[in-house]
């Protein structure tokens, strides 16, 4: 595959590094010529100096041959442009995706992209990284989780610890001596992401990336010596009222909102949030002063997440805050995503990066229509997808013992109509309709779409 990259900012440097490992082609475009240089230095790519709104820098930059075209500037009009010249002028570019920060051009309740000059796909970031918060608050465990709509099924990972029952086993013994309705996905050991089998032994620091019903997701943390029961917040603070802060605050469920106290310095902001969201409490102050910490007893609270658009103070805070007593914390990351490890290193519970969810669903675009939905853990180094069985797929009918995944992916979950969901054995049998959970590495992302075709 052959993808242009319009932008080589960090969101474009990340996705190409992502596309590059899979061995697809990229090529930039950026009209700033020392970033062009320095993108050719740090990737194996082309970088060509020009606007994405020139016809003639797209042409030389090989917009002709390329199979899609991600426009992920800083300026939504230069991506909408840029795309939609792309589609006026070369119809054989198959995929373009436009990445937006307007709440004009996307469906606030369902980030649906609206139809606008041919375009693909439309991501939002904000949308994007404030659904990544709400698996988290919604699940109640506050760490690398992710929910699968219209299932049961949740995905989080754990570290295995010396006392943990998993420790020093295999899988098929864990499967034996720990019951439950789950699935070891995956394991980061040593910063290495691996894809387990059944003979695979579980060691002392590993940490697990575990697809469970969330019925009995309490009962195996319980088990593997984690007594932090899931639970949703009945105090929650949000510092800064930006647009993530209002897309989350569109998909809380009203229960949570009732215990929502908004802090934000901008008085008008406020007024205008307190306005469209009466049934939380909006305050007028800087999280910086001492006296609001005080005051709204902030350290009882059982949640709080900081999402202004300063990396450094959300880190500070949501640090500042675990330490003094708040159940679980979290923090906005938009600028610097090495921040993320540092952000773990001081008791955040869950950093959220709108690079890293941006990317993601960029690269679910790629994947094709039938993937509804795609995450990454571990840095990226795990992808999970949501994949709906189309009425061409070709192993229709075939038992799942019956197809060799090359032991580069596994199968962790079924949806079916109607409400049915399962984790499959050998025994199932592929259907049109079915909706499959796919875990793999992203070294195999290439084997999933071969196997998908």
């Amino acid at each position: 595959m052959n993808v242009l990259i319009i932008g080589a900012g960090r969101r474009g440097q990340r996705l190409a590094r992502h596309l590059i490992e899979e061995n697809k082609s990229v090529t930039f475009l950026d009209k700033d010529q020392s970033r062009c240089a320095a993108t050719e230095a740090k990737l194996d790519c082309m970088a060509v100096c020009g606007s994405g709104t020139d016809l003639a820098a797209l042409e030389h930059a090989g917009v002709s041959s390329a199979d899609a075209v991600i426009a992920v500037t800083d300026s939504d009009e230069i991506n909408l442009v840029a795309c939609g010249i792309v589609c006026s002028n070369f119809p054989n570019v198959k995929k373009t995706i436009a990445a937006t920060r307007s709440i004009s051009y996307i469906s606030a309740e369902e980030g649906e992209a609206r139809p606008i000059l041919g375009i693909s796909n439309i991501v939002n970031p904000d949308y994007e990284a404030s659904e990544r918060i709400i698996d988290v608050i919604e699940s109640g465990l506050y760490n690398d989780t992710i929910a699968f709509p219209d299932t049961d099924f949740l995905l989080f990972t754990i570290p295995v610890s010396s006392k943990s029952p998993f420790a020093g086993k295999d899988l098929i013994d864990c499967r034996k001596k720990i019951p439950g309705n789950y699935v070891i996905t995956g394991i980061l050991r040593n910063g290495e992401a691996l894809i387990p089998s059944g003979r695979t032994v579980i060691k002392k620091g590993d940490t697990l990336a575990i697809i469970i019903d969330n019925d009995e997701t309490y009962s195996l943390l319980n088990q593997m010596g984690d007594k932090s029961k899931p639970k949703r917040p009945k105090k929650m603070i949000l510092v800064g009222a930006t647009g993530i802060t209002r897309f989350l605050l569109k998909k809380l469920s009203t229960d949570i909102l009732r215990g929502v106290i908004l802090i934000e310095h901008n008085s008008e902001i406020c007024e205008e949030f307190a306005k469209q969201f009466p049934d939380i409490t909006t305050l007028n102050a800087k999280i910086t002063d001492e006296t609001i910490w005080e005051d709204e007893d902030i350290s009882k609270a059982d949640v709080l997440v900081s999402l202004t658009d300063n990396d450094e103070l959300n880190i500070i805070t949501a640090s500042y805050a675990k330490r003094i007593g708040v159940d679980r914390t979290m923090a906005l990351i938009k600028t610097n995503t090495n921040y993320m490890q540092f952000a773990k290193n001081l008791e955040i519970d869950a950093p959220i990066s709108t690079t890293v969810t941006v990317v993601d669903s960029i690269v679910k675009q790629l994947r094709g229509d039938d993937v509804s939905t795609m995450h990454t853990l571990f840095d990226g180094d795990l992808e999970v997808y949501e994949y709906v069985i189309p009425d061409d797929f070709r192993y229709l009918g075939k038992a799942l013992k019956n197809v060799d995944m090359k032991g580069r992916m596994l199968i962790a979950g079924v949806k079916r109509g109607g409400g049915e969901a399962f984790i499959p054995g050998g025994n199932y049998e592929f259907q049109e309709g079915d909706s499959l959970l796919f875990v793999t590495s992203h070294t195999s992302g290439g084997f999933f779409e071969e196997f998908i075709k």
